[in-house]
């Protein structure tokens, strides 16, 4: 039997590799979970490699290092980070006296022709590296730190390895994270998860693409109206009217009916309206519409001078049809009066393919192109973003996960803004203006105009945006708005997203997560990333990401063995509270009350002092009967007739006081008789 279940892995083993080489993937041989059992005696090859090694140090070096791999192999103290890099991680592991391992492919040889005296520290220092690597060789990694989801660390590792990184992270990808956030408001609750995330579309799903363009439509009803109530109470009737204008009143007409009906639809009153009466808006006449909206916004038209308009009608109409729709258009806030949308890849990062549109036309036909493998979203552009300086920036902040069943949610209070290198602008749709991504920016050179107090590296830490807000005396807004906003919002998002999680207890992961300010200091989700970069690029970063990956190691391996231990710059945040379930006992079907008897009708020449035995019917009068004993209450299934024949006094006539008419020899034969009737 032994033999056989070492064939079918053999065979399994096999079928994976096979997989793996067909579709161009290296299995990480050097971090599965195999033991010197399952290889049986180390191969010849392997011996020579270390005698080879055993030339360059002496044999007091060579068994402390002997020591060092058993003592760590029996410890679980072997790590391995793959894709090399995160220097502060490997630093912070061997700190803790923890033992590197590294990857198959990136073991060297030492020279064959050098003499092993005249090595320098450096070269000994490798070959040290290579006689660990070679006592570990088949030893499991007991902590893997990987920046790339290889499905083989999953499937061939131990459960027990402890691996930074889920296999599942569907939120980290903007069309996974748009489809998530579609169940976000059953898990709002205030003060705790309440998520603030522009409305986006997966377009590439027709029914989304639909719901899309009704959301464009009405959003250019609402801004073109927002927009006549501003252009009336800050300018004179001569400045937006005049006889050569391109656009009729008609237009604001249209939108304030288009408003209306969708009210009317979100109040429900539109459920006893018939078809008839419900007028039928034409393709043709939302493109006219459409048209009319973008020469007013953006090409600055003017209206045809109509003598039957009254302008403060008008505008008194359209002011209360936006009270009214405010109450069901929550972002009406953000919206603006140019209705753009962004435009993203749903599978690309670092700012790649995103583009600022305000024609339907031209978003639809994207991804009408043929031979188009982009899957697109569309996210409504949140157009009165605060800026600093006349600058827009947005704000970076890591959070860790460190379990998903019960979640547990840690936040770094340390994060930093990214600034935009040129000036912020609605009418310039470069990604200079708009893309604060690092990886964007650095593209482009700082404007002259920019103010001097901006930073040149285009970063600033929480400290400093601190203390930019206490110079325009909002510094309380950090603690009381600001910081706990962007927490809500990703305990929000992340329980939106945590049937799709992957619940594997030995994992952790840190995200990315990026927030934009409106001008009333509101934070905004935007985006989650994965494997957020950590690289040195400013003086900001060079002193964070070190500090933020040290901190993780604090969080992931030293709160494991003592929950008291120093956690760093993160904080817990949020950790669930599942109740436990309630044991199992069986079925226990019991009915508590009192017996009823049918109402007894008194026949003639019958005497009153006895009682008859009262009859079951389905229908009719029941009344309760005082001089019936009451059965003990009982904890399973009740079957009437089944306590009747336990308790056959019931069935016997007794005067009014109780007493038995017949004699109790007749007990005996009542039991007999019902027996005899079951049978």
């Amino acid at each position: 039997m032994a033999i056989t279940m070492e064939l079918e892995e053999s065979t399994s083993d096999s079928k994976l590799h096979k997989e793996s080489v067909s579709k161009k993937e290296l299995r990480p041989l050097s971090a599965v979970s195999y033991s010197r059992s399952d290889h049986g005696p180390e191969t010849t090859s392997s011996i020579e490699q270390l005698k080879q090694y055993k030339s360059w140090v002496s044999n007091e070096r060579w068994n402390e290092l002997k020591k060092i791999a058993d003592s760590a192999m029996k410890e679980r103290k072997v790590f391995m980070i793959k894709g090399g890099g995160f220097p502060a991680v490997r630093r912070a592991l061997l700190k803790r006296g923890w033992i590197e391992k590294y990857e198959s492919h990136k073991v060297r040889h030492p020279p064959a022709n050098i003499d092993p005296k005249k090595v320098t520290d450096k070269e000994l220092t490798k070959v040290e590296r290579m006689i660990l690597y070679k006592f570990m060789e088949h030893h499991s990694v007991d902590f893997l730190w990987t920046s790339k989801r290889d499905k083989y660390d999953w499937l061939l590792s131990n459960k027990e390895v402890i691996i930074s990184r889920f296999s599942r992270s569907i939120f980290t990808t903007k069309e996974g994270l748009t489809t998530s956030l579609t169940q976000m408001h059953w898990y709002t609750e205030p003060g705790i998860a309440l998520t603030n995330f522009p409305r986006c579309y997966n377009i590439h799903n027709s029914d989304n693409l639909e719901e899309f363009i009704e959301d464009f439509r009405i959003t250019a009803c609402i801004s073109i109206v927002k927009w006549f109530c501003s252009s009336v109470h800050t300018n004179k009737e001569t400045e937006f009217i005049t006889n050569q204008g391109k656009v009729p009143f008609s237009a604001i007409e249209f939108a304030i009916s288009r408003i209306n009906e969708y009210v009317t639809f979100c109040n429900h009153k539109d459920i006893d309206d018939v078809e008839d009466q419900v007028p039928h808006i034409w393709e043709h006449e939302w493109d006219l519409f459409l048209t009319h909206h973008y020469l007013l916004v953006h090409e600055k038209a003017k209206f045809v001078d109509d003598n039957n308009v009254n302008i403060r009608q008008l505008e008194k109409k359209a002011s209360k049809v936006l009270a009214a729709v405010a109450k069901f258009w929550p972002q009406i806030d953000i919206d603006g009066f140019l209705n753009i949308w962004i435009v993203k890849p749903g599978n690309k990062c670092r700012g790649k393919g995103i583009q600022l549109m305000n024609n339907i036309k031209d978003i639809i036909g994207l991804i009408n192109i043929p031979a188009q493998k982009n899957r697109y979203v569309v996210q409504k552009y949140i157009e009165n973003p605060l800026v600093i300086y006349n600058t827009k920036f947005d704000i970076r902040q890591w959070f860790l996960i460190t379990n998903c069943q019960p979640l547990t949610i840690w936040m770094y209070k340390d994060s930093y803004l990214r600034f935009s290198s040129q000036i912020f602008s609605l009418s310039n749709y470069h990604e200079s203006v708009h893309l604060t991504n690092n990886a964007v920016q650095t593209k482009y050179k700082n404007t002259g105009d920019r103010d001097k107090a901006l930073p040149d590296e285009n970063m600033w830490d929480c400290h400093s945006f601190k203390a930019y807000l206490r110079q325009i005396g909002k510094y309380e807004l950090w603690d009381t708005k600001i910081y706990p906003g962007i927490k809500q919002s990703l305990i929000g998002a992340m329980l939106a997203c945590q049937e799709a999680m992957d619940k594997r207890q030995n994992s952790f992961e840190l995200y990315g997560a990026d927030f934009m300010l409106t001008e009333d200091f509101t934070p905004w989700l935007i985006e989650i990333n994965s494997s957020p970069d950590l690289a040195p690029t400013t003086s900001v970063t060079a002193r964070l990401c070190p500090q933020c990956l040290e901190d993780v190691i604090k969080v992931v391996l030293d709160r494991r063995h003592n929950l008291d231990a120093d956690t760093g710059t993160f904080e817990l945040a949020y950790k669930q509270i599942i109740p436990k379930a309630l044991a199992y006992l069986g079925l226990s079907l019991c009915i508590n009350g009192k017996r009823l008897l049918k109402k007894q009708k008194e026949r003639k020449h019958e005497h009153r002092s006895v009682t008859t035995l009262a009859l079951r019917t389905i229908s009719g009068d029941t009344i309760e009967d005082p001089l019936q004993p009451v059965p003990p209450e009982y904890n399973g299934p009740i079957i009437t007739d089944f306590l009747t024949w336990l308790n056959p006094y019931d069935t016997l006539p007794t005067n009014k006081d109780g007493i038995l008419l017949g004699p109790k020899d007749s007990l005996m034969d009542s039991r007999k008789t019902r027996k005899k009737s079951r049978i």
